[in-house]
């Protein structure tokens, strides 16, 4: 698939089917020796989750030599999530904010990287979940700290001699919506009824843990579901140790997650203070809480205007 790209940052051509970042040497004030040529390239595909994968060479390498694929990119504030190659370590998932750099998690020597070899870099994200696989080995698995809102993606690039990028691609999945509720009627009727088909509508696949099948624990699945879901969907209406737990778990690693409690419950003191979406169990609390829903999953999300 053919992209339209931008350069936000540095020098880029196109030749073939190839996007080349045009390396070199830039000199900054009270610096002796001159720094590697930055590059930061987007493209005009939105991406939530999923993976991106692509082909990349370097034509020489030096100390600073980097290059990797944007899987997060806010235009606002340039702040970025990348995973990269670089000379040390070899592999490394960073993010970029307030013009400082942060190892998120890296792995494997440094000096390691060969020039004018083609490395076949590809980074999936499921929900929190990012892993980072180097030629078809898996290389890094770790959970971004915060949740990351749908964006556009690209490349970034360091390197004094040319980087030449190959076979970018970009293969979308729905993001995943987990809802925690207690088993029991009348709240698998709002779970059928609404939570379902409002997820479906907004094109967005949910599950319940128990929707889940194979082998293992109980807890296991959970707090694999929840790291790998885009947001989490909860109706507190009962006291509920089980599902107060998920809640809490999913608050612990930042995920959206939108309330919704049926009218007249009395919330408890740690959950009070958050928003939380009231429905009646009526035709017409039926459609509020439809229309309430929908707004909060497209803004936990951020989704463009179609």
């Amino acid at each position: 698939m053919s992209y339209r790209w931008m350069p936000i940052m540095g020098r880029m051509s196109k030749e073939g089917g190839s996007i080349v970042f045009k390396g070199g040497e830039i000199s900054l004030p009270g610096n002796t020796a001159p720094n590697a040529e930055v590059g930061l390239f987007i493209c005009d595909q939105y991406f939530s989750g999923g993976s991106i994968s692509a082909d990349i060479t370097f034509n020489g390498v030096s100390q600073n030599t980097s290059a990797g694929i944007i899987f997060n990119y806010d235009s606002q504030t340039q702040n970025l999530f990348l995973a990269a190659l670089g000379s040390g370590p070899m592999y490394a998932v960073r993010h970029q904010g307030s013009d400082k750099w942060t190892s998120v998690a890296h792995a494997g020597p440094p000096n390691a990287i060969e020039e004018c070899i083609a490395y076949h870099l590809e980074v999936c994200l499921y929900g929190s979940l990012v892993i980072m696989r180097v030629n078809d080995v898996e290389v890094i698995r770790t959970i971004i700290p915060i949740p990351l809102l749908q964006s556009q993606v690209g490349l970034f690039c360091i390197n004094k001699s040319d980087i030449k990028i190959d076979n970018y691609l970009i293969e979308i999945v729905k993001p995943k919506a987990f809802v925690v509720m207690q088993f029991s009627s009348p709240y698998n009727e709002v779970y059928l009824d609404v939570i379902k088909n409002i997820c479906e509508e907004e094109k967005i696949d949910v599950v319940r843990i128990d929707e889940a099948s194979g082998p293992g624990l109980i807890i296991d699945d959970i707090s694999k579901v929840i790291r790998e879901s885009k947001l989490i969907i909860a109706d507190i209406s009962p006291v509920n140790a089980n599902v107060f737990y998920e809640v809490g778990f999913a608050h612990a690693l930042n995920k959206p997650t939108i309330l919704i409690a049926e009218k007249g419950t009395s919330l408890p003191f740690d959950v009070s203070p958050f928003r939380t979406l009231f429905y009646e169990n009526s035709i017409g609390g039926k459609r509020k809480l439809e229309e309430g829903l929908r707004k909060h999953i497209r803004a936990s999300l951020r989704q463009p205007f179609e």
